[in-house]
């Protein structure tokens, strides 16, 4: 964590000694190695040296071309309702990054109930499981045999793969593609000098591209960004989203409490890929957020950085103590009875993600999905 946190000061200015220009200089060198990598793989599967795997259903791919924090799994949520909505079942294929079968197969929900446990799956693919009822989620991280298992069980209209735009082990028939209005290129360097996964001209090969938080930039820089897109990508579908936050609970316990944290201090914790974001979305709901613990993305909380957190929270007397969806499925059961017996409450805010442009826009999405059956 500390070696992850100082890289990333570097990458973004924020360190600045000549030993970190030195450490700035051999990233950048790094980067064109990583370049090199993506170039060739990609190549290797165009080239038909190695062989995707073309499955009976239509595949949908979301995925990003940024580390982290885009709003991906979220827009997975969508999707998946969407076209529940509209009469057609979907399996959601789920790396299971970080879980303890992350290099298995493995069977989260069967649409029916929850098969494995956060630790077994990994945060996002459990995250999913819990809030899509009837949707079932594999996880799995060779594509093409999570795919095969998913059509042979669950017989679907569609499947989405969840975080594949860099993936080629299946062929896929769409690919959403989703950008952080925020911070849409990061700093528009490739890993590990930057957060970019490939060059940013790979967005020509979107069908549509999905821009998230819009609602937390002017509309000045919103258009800028939409011109930018549209410079590589003329043809693809833009919708512009926000994420919406629809309900707080207490940590453990399925009671949901309306959306009222005008004048509330809030210390905020997270463990995703921009927890400016979040934090901004709890100002935005009128809280007055006093503190902040972030950790890395995909974080597996401790009881040591539980007591620390609500050691700060009671010294800085916050009301409460708000996190993530994604975040509580990483918080182990014992640490969540511990949590309970604290005077102060830990709350989860609920986030879904809500098209801001016109129905009939919205609505192209699914008319071009659909166009894929026939």
């Amino acid at each position: 964590m500390k070696l992850e946190k100082y890289l990333l000061e570097v990458i973004t200015g924020q360190k600045r000694s000549i030993k970190d220009k030195v450490v700035l200089v051999l990233l950048t060198g790094l980067a064109w190695v990583y370049q090199g990598i993506v170039w060739t793989r990609k190549k290797a599967y165009d080239w038909g040296i190695k062989k995707s795997t073309k499955l009976s259903v239509p595949v949908i791919s979301v995925g990003n071309i940024t580390v982290g924090g885009t709003g991906k799994t979220p827009v997975v949520k969508m999707l998946a309702r969407r076209l529940e909505k509209n009469n057609y079942q979907s399996v959601i294929i789920n790396r299971g990054y970080k879980g303890q079968l992350e290099k298995e197969l493995g069977i989260v929900t069967d649409g029916e109930e929850i098969l494995l446990s956060a630790q077994k799956a990994g945060d996002e693919a459990y995250m999913l499981a819990s809030s899509l009822f009837s949707t079932p989620v594999l996880i799995g991280k060779e594509r093409s045999k999570a795919g095969k298992l998913a059509l042979e069980e669950f017989s679907p209209d569609f499947i989405i793969l969840d975080d594949a735009f860099q993936h080629w082990q299946v062929k896929r028939d769409y690919d959403l593609v989703v950008v952080d209005a925020t911070n849409p290129f990061a700093n528009g360097y490739l890993l590990p000098r930057g957060r970019l996964r490939e060059p940013v001209t790979s967005l020509q090969r979107a069908n549509c591209l999905l821009l998230t938080k819009a609602d937390q930039i002017t509309p000045e820089k919103l258009k800028k960004i939409k011109k930018c897109l549209r410079r590589f990508n003329p043809q693809a579908l833009i919708i512009t989203t926000r994420h919406k936050p629809t309900y707080l609970r207490n940590i453990g316990k399925q009671e949901y409490k309306q959306l009222d944290l005008e004048g509330e201090k809030v210390l905020a914790v997270s463990g995703i890929g921009n927890p400016q974001a979040f934090e901004e979305t709890l100002r935005n709901l009128g809280a007055q957020v006093v503190d902040k613990f972030r950790f890395i993305d995909h974080h597996t909380y401790t009881k040591d950085q539980i007591m620390e957190i609500f050691t700060i929270a009671s010294k800085q007397n916050v009301d409460r103590i708000i996190t993530t969806e994604k975040d509580v499925v990483s918080i182990n059961q014992e640490l969540v009875a511990e949590i309970n017996r604290q005077q102060i409450n830990l709350e989860v805010l609920g986030i879904e993600i809500e098209i801001l442009d016109s129905k009939e826009k919205a609505d192209q999405l699914l008319i071009q999905l659909e166009g894929l059956q026939r």
